[in-house]
């Protein structure tokens, strides 16, 4: 059973002339949110976890809430960018790897017209909010392992919760 788990990043600092959109670091409270949300990962990712991350400044600083647990190595990924289109995340990170666990940590909207188109739903249904997790499974059926793996959602979690 393949996990496909997103983490948007925690709370960000406002674009400002002197910051550019990309170099947007973590607010005091958006550190406390990746920390919260790291530990609750830390319980919970399986072993075999790969973590790609978007090369914006926000999304490593909420990576590394998880890395300083002492669990995994990030990857930096450029398809994972603000400018980065949904198909072009899509291609990159679907697979067909039943036995693979895959953390991205990344930017709304792409993330929840991600999940949307995932989990076949209208594309303006998901929003996931700053620091949130959303946790997919996906299964192939035991009767019909050429079919297309089904998606379904596993958990949501949230830094205040």
């Amino acid at each position: 059973m393949a996990n496909l788990i997103f983490w948007r990043h925690a709370e960000a600092e406002i674009a400002t002339n002197a910051i550019d959109d990309v170099n947007r670091g973590l607010t005091k409270r958006g550190n406390k949110d990746a920390i919260k949300m790291a530990h609750w990962l830390n319980q919970h990712l399986p072993a075999n976890t790969e973590i790609l991350c978007s090369p914006a400044l926000r999304c490593i600083q909420t990576a590394e809430a998880l890395q300083s647990l002492g669990k995994l190595e990030m990857k930096i990924v450029k398809y994972l960018g603000v400018e980065s289109s949904v198909n072009e995340i899509f291609q990159q990170i679907y697979n067909n790897d039943t036995s693979k666990t895959t953390l991205v940590i990344g930017h709304q909207p792409n993330l929840g017209l991600l999940i949307a188109k995932l989990l076949r739903m209208d594309e303006t249904a998901c929003v996931v909010k700053k620091g949130a997790v959303w946790w997919l499974r996906q299964r192939v059926a035991r009767d019909n392992s050429s079919a297309a793996p089904q998606t379904y959602l596993f958990a949501v979690q949230h830094p205040d919760y």
